[in-house]
């Protein structure tokens, strides 16, 4: 008798600790979330028209950042052991900012803030630029084959 209580309540307690873990991850999701939205504030001060536009600018990172953040933020998490969790959630930088810009452009086009949405179409011609262009993907003929390196 003494087996099965013991048993459950082993069930228990390992059920609780997946959970603490699974919370973890999305707790780590929460800060970063967070972090990104401070560093879109940041930046959109930075464009020509911030001073003009200061409430309308910080209105759309507000309506913009949880979109493009949930878009590129994966959460991903694997068992590593019984009682441990192993996080591998990753975020893309380049997408988030890509996305970002372009659902603030979209609002702001669809207010008919034309000097906003210059200024953040600039922003975002200027972001593209700087970012490195892929590394091209060799050809399969020019690929030697498996066991061969």
């Amino acid at each position: 008798m003494f087996g099965r209580v013991g048993s459950i309540g082993g069930a228990i307690v390992a059920l609780l600790v997946l959970l603490a873990g699974i919370g973890n991850v999305y707790l780590k999701k929460s800060r970063a979330n967070e972090e990104y939205r401070k560093e879109a504030h940041a930046l959109i001060e930075k464009c020509d028209c911030y001073k003009a536009n200061k409430d309308y600018c910080d209105w759309l990172v507000e309506v913009s950042h949880d979109e493009a953040f949930d878009h590129s933020y994966k959460v991903s998490y694997a068992p590593r052991t019984r009682f441990r969790m192993q996080d591998n959630s990753s975020f893309d930088e380049g997408a988030y900012a890509a996305e970002l810009f372009e659902v603030m452009i979209r609002h702001a086009k669809e207010d008919k803030v034309d000097a906003v949405v210059k200024s953040l179409e600039k922003v975002l011609k200027e972001f593209s630029e700087d970012e490195p262009a892929p590394e091209p993907i060799p050809s399969p003929s020019k690929m030697s084959p498996p066991g061969q390196r």
